[in-house]
This record gives C-alpha cells, sequence and structure tokens, in this order.
C-alpha cells in the first residue's frame, strides 16, 4: 500500500511539500482551501491529512473533532503564525502534529513519513511477506541476481507482489545507498511520461520554465522500476533503448547527452512475448530487459501464504483500527480458502481491512468480507448481500466470474467501481473480461 496524503492549503509550502512528497512515490491529493470541503474526506481510507490554517482558525482547536469524525487518519497543521498555547490545543485535541509554514521542508517530509512509518504503511513494502517454498526459492535467487547489475524483468498479475520484489532486489544490493526511483508507464500519457523520464531543459516547450532532471537521472548510482514498461509506447522504447546501450538520457530540449549509472527492473502483468509477436514491443529492448525473467505466481497458486498473510494482515490492521478481534469465523475461514483472489495479494489485504473496519464483535464474518459488494450506489436501490451458502460447492473459476458479475450487476456496468469493489484494478478487470469472451464463457 502506498501512503495516500491529501493536502489542503494555497501557500507555495504547501504546493513545494505536494511536489516533494510525489517525488517519494506516494499518492497525494492537493486542494486549494476554496475547493475543499470536508465531505472529500468522507468514508475514504486516508493515512494522512495536511491542513494549512489561517490565523484566525488557529483559535479554533475544535476544528479536529470536525476532521477526525471523518475517519480513520493522522491529522497535520500548518499555519503561518500561531501562539504556542494554541498549537498546544490542537495537539491536545487530537492532532498529530502542528507546524509553523517557516519550518524548513525536510522537516515537514519527515513528519508525514514518520505517521506513514507509524501507521506502517510501509510495513509490507520493507519486506516482501511470504511462507511459500516457491516464492522462498525465488527470493534467495533475487538476492544473487541483486549483487550484479543486470537487468531483471518481472512478469506477474497485478497485484502479486511485483513493486515489493523491486525494492527487494535494490536493498539486497550494492545500490542500497543508491536512490530507488519508481514510475508507472501505465499511469501517464506518452508525452508526459517522456518528460518524467528523460526530464527536459528550460524552454525545451511551452510551460518548461526550469530545467528538470528525468526519473531516469533521478536514479543514478540506484535502481530504477519501470512499472508495466508493455505500456510504453514505440518512440519511448528506442529512447530506452539508448539509456541500456549507452549509459546516456537526451533530455528533451538538451544539447549534450547525461551520463547514467542505472540498475533497471522492469514489471509487466501482461504476456510480453505475445507483444513482442504482434509489434507493440520492440524485440531489442526485450532481448536488454529481460536477461533475467522471474515469473511470480498468484496468490491462489500460492496457498502457504493465504492463512499467512490473512493473520499477518488482520493483526496489524486490528492494531491499526484498535480492535480487539480474535480470528476468522470457519465460514468466513471457509469463504477465504475457496475464493480464487484475482487481485492477489493486494486484494486479500483491501479485503481483510475492509473488514477490520466494519467488524462488530471478536470475530470476522462472511459479510465483513463479502459486504462491499451489496453497497448501494444509487439512493432506495438495495441489493442483496451476498452468502456463503452462494459459494459452496463451486469451481474457483465460478466463484471469480460471479464475484465480478455482481461487482458490475452493483455497479450498474460501471468498470472503475466494479474493480474498486473487488479490490482490483481496472486493467485486471477487464483482462478477466477479455478472458471470458475469448473463451466463450460470458458475452459483456
Amino acid at each position: 500500500m502506498k501512503g495516500k496524503v491529501f493536502l489542503i492549503g494555497d501557500s507555495l509550502e504547501v504546493k513545494f511539500l505536494r511536489d516533494t512528497l510525489k517525488e517519494r512515490n506516494l499518492e497525494v491529493h492537493w486542494f486549494s482551501k476554496k475547493e475543499f470541503s470536508k465531505e472529500i474526506l468522507s468514508h475514504k481510507l486516508i493515512d494522512v491529512v495536511v491542513f494549512e490554517l489561517s490565523y484566525e482558525e488557529t483559535f479554533k482547536p475544535e476544528l479536529v473533532d470536525e476532521f477526525l469524525k471523518l475517519g480513520f487518519f493522522h491529522l497535520i497543521f500548518l499555519a503561518e503564525k500561531a501562539e504556542l498555547e494554541r498549537a498546544i490545543e490542537f495537539i491536545k485535541r487530537g492532532a498529530y502534529d502542528f507546524k509553523l509554514l517557516s519550518t524548513p521542508m525536510e522537516i515537514l517530509e519527515k513528519a508525514i513519513l514518520y505517521v506513514l512509518e507509524e501507521k506502517r504503511i510501509f510495513w509490507e513494502e520493507e519486506v516482501f511477506l511470504t511462507q511459500d517454498p516457491k516464492m522462498i526459492k525465488i527470493l534467495k535467487m533475487l538476492e544473487e541476481v541483486a549483487q550484479s547489475k543486470v537487468p531483471v524483468l518481472l512478469v506477474g498479475e497485478s497485484g502479486t507482489g511485483k513493486e515489493l520484489l523491486s525494492k527487494f532486489i535494490h536493498f539486497k544490493s550494492p545500490r542500497k545507498k543508491g536512490p530507488y526511483v519508481a514510475i508507472n508507464c501505465a499511469a501517464l500519457p506518452e508525452t508526459l511520461l517522456e518528460s518524467e523520464l528523460f526530464g527536459y531543459e528550460k524552454g525545451a516547450f511551452s510551460g518548461a520554465n526550469f530545467r528538470k532532471k528525468g526519473k531516469i537521472e533521478l536514479a543514478d548510482g540506484g535502481t530504477l522500476l519501470l512499472d508495466e514498461i508493455t505500456e510504453m509506447r514505440p518512440q519511448l522504447q528506442s529512447k530506452l533503448l539508448r539509456v541500456l546501450q549507452e549509459g546516456e538520457v537526451d533530455k528533451l530540449g538538451g544539447y549534450h547527452p547525461v551520463k547514467v549509472d542505472v540498475r533497471i527492473v522492469s514489471t509487466t502483468n501482461k504476456d510480453i512475448e505475445k507483444e513482442v509477436l504482434e509489434g507493440n514491443f520492440r524485440r531489442d529492448l526485450y532481448y536488454r530487459i529481460n536477461v533475467i525473467t522471474v515469473k511470480i505466481p498468484p496468490l491462489r497458486e500460492r496457498k502457504e501464504d493465504l492463512e499467512f498473510l490473512s493473520k499477518y494482515f488482520l493483526e496489524n490492521f486490528s492494531q491499526l483500527y484498535k480492535k480487539e478481534i480474535k480470528n476468522f469465523s470457519p465460514s468466513a475461514w471457509q469463504f477465504l480458502k475457496s475464493y480464487s483472489f484475482p487481485g492477489n495479494v493486494r486484494e486479500l489485504k483491501n479485503m481483510i481491512e475492509r473488514a477490520v473496519i466494519t467488524a462488530k464483535g471478536e470475530w470476522i464474518e462472511v459479510e465483513n468480507l463479502t459486504d462491499p459488494l451489496a453497497s448501494t450506489f444509487k439512493a432506495g436501490t438495495e441489493v442483496d448481500k451476498l452468502k456463503i451458502e452462494d459459494f459452496k460447492l463451486k469451481p474457483l473459476f465460478e466463484l471469480e466470474k460471479e464475484a465480478i458479475l455482481k461487482a458490475l450487476e452493483v455497479s450498474k456496468g460501471n468498470k472503475s467501481k466494479a474493480a474498486e469493489l473487488l479490490g482490483i484494478t481496472v486493467r485486471t478487470l477487464r483482462n478477466k473480461l477479455k478472458l471470458y469472451q475469448e473463451q466463450g464463457i460470458l458475452k459483456i
């Protein structure tokens, strides 16, 4: 899970903090004071809220109560000026921290990172958790591979932990003291991806008012993760090939290439060899990035990990949300063991976090695991809750298909909402629907 930070404020300090946190690969949402309303925070899983106070608002510590009613998050206040006793009142009310805007940026950044560490947002990012023999074997192999500089390609379904493994490679390598930089090639349009990867010189294009280092240059001396590399367009693939061949970056608008020493780790959830055959991915680049290729098995093939990770997430989320939950009920265990988890470990984690939040007693019940599939999106419309009987004596494939169809029904065909309910990415949902269509199992 990446840290989710909401920033509310108009000062240059807040905007600079936003850019700094994005460089950390955190999920950052920024709102001006004018466009912000507290409803934005309602019913969302947020880790940190940073709110810039006007001088008049520093006399209203009751604001803390209003914010904390909206969800489970830590609250940090910033102000241009404030009396010490006022700041103390905010802390006493439950704010995590109160700082002046004149505080050095690195201290503001650390305050937020400390919150994330305390909430264990980074717990799974520091260690790849597994008890599965196949995965343990893969980890041992990657530990040896990490000692070299060779590119590594990690292939697997969404949610299997490819990004965690890329961090494992970095921190087990001689480059661990260097930067670790990640970029999602599927999340950015082509023009923006190019400037983010390669950087640009001042005046390179309209709006380029300063010189910017790209992710490749920022990763110099360390590791660069190219997440979902098969989403990269052919033009950028050729530029990336030069980086791998020559160890040089050509900035947009630059006159001379910049030398870099970067270890490339790439990931994809697609059949990359098929992409090469269909002409969507350059063959020469494929040969460069797959010196070492590792296929990550999905959670449904890692039976030893299901119970281990379920209990681990249950313990940590119970502690995080201050709930005394003993275990899963027998029927809840039956549900977990019969479900195929198309979203893999990410879906399992989201499901259990949701269950802990909604659990009323000392046990996690089936309805805590399945209730989001019965959510109401339109006032006055109710959908029957899924029951454990619906899942008995059915193949995993059927269970998966039924869950997807139910989510699409509840979301009125909205794939983004359906994916959110299922705890998977939209891309995973589309891939599943495409597979069903190709096999003639389902007509969409």
